[in-house]
């Protein structure tokens, strides 16, 4: 559906130039929800941009159905942006208009029908939860309804793609979350490719199917977003799932765990889907005589798969802990032994 590659952008400023984006390749198939997540300044936003030609790329390629951006003249463009929907962060509403006419601009600028403008306007204002709102301009509206109706305003021309530059980053916690299931409505229902930046990994967690991590114009790490919470590889990519899971002990816990003399092993251990129901801790005390002493835990949603984290003191003989840790590695659980030195 859409293909980067080697995506570069370079900003002149003065006698200076900004490496913005730096040999971006990624993927992103008809239908997925992909987040990039990075914190500011490491190039999302221009990133995105780029996905449209908003901002031309400096080098790369960047392709919508097999189709090279860069090969099309202004008007097969224009036709090409048709396709692609974009929401930003601060909505971008035409305070003059109503919430009737900001949805109703594609449609007049595609000349479409005046009953087909209204029937469509009406439809998408009661998919977003607005339909009482049509009469009403934007500065009588919260945060969250503003964003619906941009929301409504990018989906009027029946786009394949929508673009979302920190659509949420505005808005308050429970703002956020209706926000977010309305996405999750819309890929479902129309089959909407989504692709959305944000400084925030609640958001990937919630609606997301893959994610790239950016830091300083490049993607350092691209997967899964199940993959990538239960193996990241990256510092900045750790520490943006930490935000989320912060499963790191107390340093006075750590020095109270350093002066036990009784073996043991510290570990942190993740696990997905259907292991979140399975007895796997009665089994290491009843199998292997081990006694599981649990020092944090957190399970969550990640989009439709159950996730959680846990660091567990495992303590008994050697042989016997090392057998534990070999069942547990056959359950597919990830473990990572924490290790005590100072």
């Amino acid at each position: 559906m859409i293909q980067l590659e080697n995506v570069t952008k370079v900003f002149h400023q003065g006698r200076q130039n900004v490496d913005a984006v730096k040999n971006v390749s990624l993927h992103v198939g008809k239908g997925e929800i992909f987040g990039i997540v990075g914190f500011s300044g490491a190039g999302k936003s221009t990133l995105i941009r780029c996905i449209n030609f908003l901002e031309r790329p400096t080098g790369g390629t960047v392709r919508i159905d097999g189709v090279d951006l860069a090969g099309l003249n202004d008007a097969e463009l224009r036709r090409t942006r048709r396709k692609i929907g974009m929401i930003f962060q601060n909505f971008n509403l035409l305070s003059s208009n109503t919430v009737f006419e900001n949805v109703a601009a594609p449609l007049r600028l595609a000349n479409a029908p005046k009953r087909e403008r209204v029937r469509k306007v009406r439809e998408l204002l009661d998919m977003v939860g607005l339909k009482e709102k049509e009469s009403v301009y934007p500065a009588q509206l919260s945060g969250g309804q503003k964003q619906r109706v941009a929301i409504a305003r990018a989906l009027a021309s029946d786009p394949e793609i929508l673009l979302c530059d920190e659509a949420t980053s505005a808005l308050d916690p429970q703002t956020t979350e209706s926000i977010l299931e309305l996405l999750l409505e819309i890929n479902r229902k129309y089959k909407i490719t989504i692709v959305l930046i944000t400084h925030e990994m609640h958001v990937i967690r919630k609606i997301c199917d893959r994610v790239a991590v950016m830091e300083n114009g490049e993607v350092v790490e691209q997967g899964d977003v199940l993959d990538v919470f239960s193996n990241p590889l990256q510092p900045v990519t750790r520490n943006f799932i930490r935000t989320v899971f912060d499963a790191s002990l107390p340093d006075s816990l750590l020095k109270k765990l350093r002066e036990l003399e009784q073996p043991g092993q510290l570990l942190r251990i993740s696990y997905a889907g259907e292991h979140a129901a399975e007895p796997i801790w009665a089994d290491l005390a009843g199998r292997f005589g081990l006694r599981p002493n649990i020092l944090y835990g957190n399970i969550a949603q990640l989009k439709d798969t159950t996730f959680g984290t846990l660091v567990v003191r495992v303590t008994g003989e050697p042989e016997a802990i090392r057998a534990g840790m070999d069942y547990l590695a056959e359950r597919e659980l990830k473990i990572e032994v924490i290790e005590l030195a100072d």
